[in-house]
């Protein structure tokens, strides 16, 4: 039996079974992947600016988990600050690629603010490490649940 579905972009007919729900209207397999759509290609002068953002964000949400207990309320509307920043220095972008960035760029800026005390006397030490990680528990929390937060603004925003 023929279908009267038509996809939005192309035009061309599918089926209930095949079609992809947008925002826009019923498409096609072809059409509903948006994989190939402009809000999910970053030019790469956004991206580093993207990155360098979250770079900050990261180094500035290890301050938060000094605040002790209070740190779990004060992370989360600055994880989604944070987010709606990045998503911004990205022009507006998102997808899988700005989501890895925000992590890894404010995990990666958390641990730069504790990379001082990875050092001793005698120079680097696992030891070190393992204090400068273990030492600030509500610090880590707190920077968790600031990364949860931004990830979570870019894909569900």
């Amino acid at each position: 039996m023929p279908t009267g579905l038509t996809c939005a972009t192309c035009g061309t007919p599918i089926c209930p079974k095949c079609m992809v729900v947008t925002p826009v209207g019923m498409k096609c397999p072809n059409c509903g992947r948006g994989k190939g759509s402009a809000l999910f290609q970053v030019r790469p002068e956004r991206f580093a600016l993207a990155g360098i953002t979250a770079l900050a964000f990261g180094a500035i949400s290890t301050i938060i988990g000094f605040v002790g207990f209070f740190a779990y309320f004060i992370a989360i509307p600055y994880g989604y600050f944070a987010g709606t920043t990045i998503m911004k220095a990205a022009g507006m972008k998102r997808g899988l690629k700005v989501e890895i960035l925000t992590g890894v760029g404010m995990a990666l800026g958390a641990l730069a603010t504790r990379f001082p005390d990875m050092f001793g006397p005698g120079g680097f030490s696992p030891s070190y490490v393992f204090v400068a990680i273990a030492y600030h528990p509500f610090m880590w929390i707190a920077v968790v649940i600031s990364i949860s937060c931004a990830v979570s603004k870019i894909r569900y925003m």
